[in-house]
Formats: C-alpha cells, sequence, structure tokens
C-alpha cells in the first residue's frame, strides 16, 4: 500500500513539473540607452518597492557644453521595470513588457519627449485573440517575441520579431499597427 502511495505521489509530482514551467528572474538593473543620432540619452531606473515605480530620466545632448543635460523625469506604468526600451531621436521612449511578466497585461508604451503615454498596447490588442493564445507560455510570461526589437523608418516605427516568426509593425507618431504574418525570422 505505501508503496502505491508513494508511487502515486511521484506521478504527481512528475506532472506538476511538466505543466507548470516556473520562471526565475534576477533584479533589474538601470538601463541606459541613446538614440540612434546620440542626440538624446534615456536611464531607466528600476522601482525598488511597490509605492516606487520605475522612471526614465530623459538626457539631450547640448554642443556648447559638450555633454548631456537632464531634461525630464517621469514615472514608468510597469511594476518593476520594462524589459527592453527603445529612444528614438526625438525623444519618445518605447518601453517592451514588464519585467518578470512578459507578454501579460500592457506590453508596448509609447512616451513622448515629455513623459506622456500617447499609446499603450496589450498583446491581444497587437496579435489578436488566437496568436496571442498561441504564444508560448510558462507560469509569469507569455514569449510572444523574440530577437531584439528596433526602430526603423528614421525611428517613426517600432519593429518586433513575434514567437511565429511574424513581423510587428507599429507606427509611433500614428499608432498604426501591421501584423505581418511569417514574413520574419527569429535569430
Amino acid at each position: 500500500m505505501w508503496r502505491r502511495i508513494f508511487r502515486d505521489a511521484v506521478l504527481l509530482s512528475l506532472l506538476a513539473c511538466a505543466t507548470a514551467h516556473a520562471d526565475s528572474w534576477a533584479p533589474p538593473g538601470v538601463q541606459v540607452k541613446a538614440s540612434e543620432s546620440g542626440e538624446h540619452l534615456v536611464r531607466v531606473e528600476p522601482g525598488r518597492r511597490a509605492q516606487d515605480p520605475p522612471r526614465a530620466v530623459l538626457y539631450r545632448h547640448d554642443a556648447g557644453s559638450e555633454s548631456y543635460l537632464r531634461r525630464i523625469a517621469y514615472a514608468l506604468p510597469q511594476r518593476a521595470a520594462p524589459v527592453d526600451v527603445l529612444l528614438a531621436d526625438d525623444g519618445t521612449l518605447v518601453a517592451l513588457d514588464a519585467w518578470a511578466q512578459v507578454g501579460r497585461g500592457i506590453v508596448v508604451t509609447v512616451h513622448d519627449a515629455t513623459g506622456e503615454t500617447k499609446r499603450s498596447y496589450t498583446l491581444q490588442a497587437l496579435l489578436g485573440k488566437a496568436a496571442a493564445a498561441a504564444a508560448p507560455s510558462s507560469v509569469s510570461s507569455t514569449w510572444w517575441r523574440c530577437g531584439k526589437p528596433a526602430l526603423i523608418a528614421g525611428g517613426r516605427v517600432l519593429r518586433v520579431v513575434t514567437h511565429d516568426e511574424s513581423e510587428l509593425r507599429i507606427g509611433l507618431r500614428d499608432g498604426k499597427v501591421e501584423y505581418e504574418r511569417g514574413s520574419s525570422r527569429c535569430r
């Protein structure tokens, strides 16, 4: 009888391990990104507590002093920190995913040079319900993208390769979303 109980316990444990894929995330660190021209620089500082959200500090290059001068600081909506940030030459900041929760909730936010949130998107809004549901997932994250996101078209468009090797493009100015299935490759 004890053998049977032990065997059943082992089988249940193996079954639980097979269905629940846990994630392990180190604490977020400071991210510093420059715009393509080097005109702007952003420092993204992670939040340290629940009441202390992450923040972006935007700097602009001053040719006269040959240094970067602080322009503005503002809070970001992610709980701890964004996973990736990109900075356009006009100071537009794009933040992707929330630390330790990739693909959950708001996955892309676009902030203008004053720190105002211009656009935010959920995964379903970007990919559609079926494609979002097809993305591989774990306990805490939905792995909807692969490779590194990039700003293209002179920094006016965000390009993301998705898990199914499709290409997602978001116009930073007009918010236009294009999702072209199977048109890219994960690298």
